[in-house]
């Protein structure tokens, strides 16, 4: 979904793909570096899941990485449980547990799953 968000619109010059870990790092170190010292620390402050951008989490005009959703990207996880492997890594705050925040790895998910709390976070391109 996130490679072909812009496949048909020739008119805008970019592409897309599922955010990897590295710019995820570098946008909350960026985020820091602006004044946020402790943006990779700070839990959600909403309690239920919400549109992009209204959850009042906006930092150098970056929405929602503390809060509303843990966000699904490209990194590879080894986690195994049983029979089951979880190869796929969720980053950031979510609006259903306060243990979670920014720069949190929940090592290991399924990527047939679906839940309200699971969203993606695309990285944009310029060609």
């Amino acid at each position: 979904i996130s490679r072909n968000m812009y496949k048909n619109d020739s008119s805008v010059g970019v592409e897309s793909d599922l955010v990897n870990s590295y710019a995820y790092d570098t946008a909350i170190v960026y985020i820091q570096a602006m004044g946020n010292d402790n943006y990779a620390n700070k839990k959600s402050i909403n309690t239920s899941i919400a549109n992009t951008g209204t959850t009042k989490d906006k930092v150098c005009n970056i929405h929602d990485m503390a809060s509303n959703c843990m966000e699904w990207n490209t990194e590879y996880s080894t986690f195994k449980m049983g029979s089951t492997t979880y190869p796929c890594v969720l980053r950031g705050g979510c609006y259903y547990s306060n243990s979670f925040y920014t720069a949190f790895r929940h090592d290991g998910d399924i990527a047939t799953n679906s839940y309200s709390g699971n969203c993606f976070r695309t990285i944009v391109y310029i060609k």
